[in-house]
C-alpha cells in the first residue's frame, strides 16, 4: 500500500509541475463551439448578462483542475475569467467564484469531456492504423 501512495503523490508531483505550460496547449485543442454546445445541450446558459459567463466557468473548471496548487482567484485572475466591470476591473471575490460554478454544474464538463474524448480517440485511432483498421488499443500480453 506505502507504495502506491508513494507513486501516487509522485504523480501528483509531476503534473503539477507541467500543468501550467500544458493549459496553453489544452486551450488550442478544446473547439471552442464545443463549450457553446455542451451548454446549449445540457440547458445551462442563461439570458441573463454576468461578468462570470457560463463560458468562462467552464475554462475556469479547466484551469483549476490543471493549476490545482494555485487559488482558485489567482486562476480566475491569471485567465481573465470575468468579464471586465463597469470600472474596468475584472477582479472578483472568491464567493461569486464559487456561486457561479454551483450554478453551472457538472452536466456541461461531462458533455465537454465525452465530446473532446470521443473526438481525441477517434483521431488517434485514425492516425495510427493497422492493416487499414482503427486502432484503439493493443492487448501487450498478446504481442509477441
Amino acid at each position: 500500500m506505502g507504495d502506491l501512495k508513494e507513486s501516487w503523490v509522485e504523480s501528483l508531483e509531476f503534473t503539477a509541475e507541467f500543468t501550467p505550460a500544458a493549459f496553453g496547449r489544452l486551450m488550442e485543442s478544446l473547439d471552442p463551439t464545443w463549450f457553446e454546445e455542451a451548454l446549449l445541450t445540457t440547458g445551462t446558459g442563461t439570458i441573463r448578462r454576468r461578468r462570470l459567463t457560463a463560458e468562462r466557468m467552464m475554462w475556469l473548471i479547466l484551469g483549476i483542475s490543471l493549476l490545482r496548487n494555485w487559488p482558485i482567484t489567482e486562476v480566475a485572475r491569471r485567465l481573465e475569467i470575468a468579464l471586465p466591470a463597469l470600472d474596468g476591473s475584472r477582479t472578483v471575490a472568491s464567493s461569486a467564484l464559487t456561486q457561479a460554478r454551483a450554478r453551472l454544474g457538472a452536466d456541461p464538463m461531462e458533455w465537454l469531456f465525452l465530446r473532446s474524448s470521443e473526438f481525441w480517440a477517434n483521431a488517434s485511432a485514425d492516425g495510427d492504423r493497422w492493416r487499414g483498421l482503427a486502432l484503439y488499443a493493443v492487448d501487450a500480453r498478446r504481442c509477441a
